[in-house]
């Protein structure tokens, strides 16, 4: 199967050099996107060698240049590499005086807001989906919008989750599930489902309903296993171990990470990764298996540091951003209310110079009154 699956990608790829000059239209362009999207989870890498020879094609209308940025940041996002996620974001940005369609509009504010969430600025991300969601209410073929809508409402989910606590991001964790079950005729949309049955999962785990966290995670991986998403499967099987780890089941629970790691050694996924060595050293450590326990912790360790690197750059180009965004606006609004603030002066001056006149005609006529007065 893999082989297959590498020989497909591999004329898909051969694809694109050979049809370079009809990239332009929109049945080869959509096809191509789409193929990307499917290997954003599996193969995040391949997805973006493929969607930047889409984006860099001088055919390529700026509709797909959006959507081709997108999927690379999807998949950067996917590896964990919020620094380049975000870079393809704010290229994203600079279209969006561009854009006339809607339901674009809205896919780049939701993604601005998950970008904000994974670097931990909530309110910033609250703000564009808040953004988002008002094009989405105002939107009238309402049926065209529900993947963007259940994006929105699992996004609201991590925020909220983070700032208010589980008690609430599970009822939007839920609006996702719902609204995302409408659009599985498509079936990458499988994709989004697993993540928010495996971030249900989380929650109900943390509030310690774990029959309910456990049904949530076997959920997730069935929506995975749908369309291979090798990662997705990873990520609800470190849930399901920790659940058996919960019961005091630690070599069911090793058993499951084990496997968690052969589906998750071709993506990359820093977090994933290590939160799956993290869960192998606790279990070896509660069977008191001191070798194993010192082998995957320092591989724990290692990935942590490599993690908060990562992060790091990623928030200090985001702050970076933010600060030249707000000194540009600043000196915009300098430049506007400058020309009123020399009005001002100039009306201000005026009215002086009139009350002055006012003020020495009447002294005028009050000094002429007297005088008539003393004749």
């Amino acid at each position: 199967m893999n082989v297959q699956n590498n020989y497909i990608q591999l004329l898909l790829l051969a694809s694109l050099f050979l049809v370079a000059p009809y990239l332009c239209a929109q049945e080869d362009t959509d096809s191509i996107l789409r193929a990307a999207d499917k290997l954003t989870y599996e193969n995040p890498d391949k997805a973006i060698e493929i969607a930047t020879v889409l984006y860099e094609n001088p055919a390529t209308s700026d509709k797909y240049k959006i959507n081709a940025l997108m999927t690379i940041s999807n998949a950067y996002s996917s590896k964990r590499d919020y620094e380049k996620s975000l870079e393809y974001v704010f290229k994203i940005r600079s279209y969006l005086p561009k854009i006339k369609d809607k339901k674009q509009q809205i896919n780049i504010l939701n993604k601005v807001g998950s970008q904000y969430n994974d670097l931990k600025i909530y309110d910033k991300s609250i703000d564009y989906l808040d953004e988002a969601f008002a094009l989405l209410e105002a939107y009238p073929q309402k049926d065209s919008t529900l993947q963007l809508l259940g994006y929105n409402y699992i996004l609201r989910g991590f925020v909220y989750r983070e700032q208010m606590g589980c008690d609430v991001a599970l009822k939007y964790f839920d609006k996702a599930i719902e609204t995302y079950n409408k659009t599985l005729h498509n079936p990458i949309m499988n994709a989004n489902v697993s993540i928010c049955y495996y971030n249900k999962g989380n929650c109900l785990f943390t509030l310690d309903r774990v029959e309910e966290a456990e049904q949530s995670f076997q959920k997730s991986i069935v929506h995975a296993e749908q369309i291979n998403a090798q990662s997705l499967i990873a990520f609800a099987q470190k849930g399901l171990a920790e659940v058996k780890s919960r019961r005091g089941n630690y070599r069911e629970a090793i058993d499951v990470l084990n496997s968690a790691i052969t589906n998750s050694e071709k993506v990359g996924d820093l977090v994933l990764n290590r939160g799956l060595y993290e869960g192998l050293s606790n279990n070896h450590l509660a069977l008191n298996d001191w070798e194993n326990y010192t082998l995957y912790r320092e591989k724990f360790l290692k990935l942590q540091n490599e993690t908060r690197i990562s992060e790091r750059k990623s928030i200090n180009q985001s702050l970076l951003n933010i600060t030249i965004a707000s000194a540009s606006e600043i000196e915009r609004s300098h430049a506007l209310f400058k020309p009123l603030q020399i009005g001002l002066i100039i009306l201000i001056v005026w009215f002086l110079f009139l009350l002055i006149r006012l003020v020495l005609t009447s002294e005028k006529k009050l000094n002429r009154l007297k005088k008539e007065l003393k004749e």
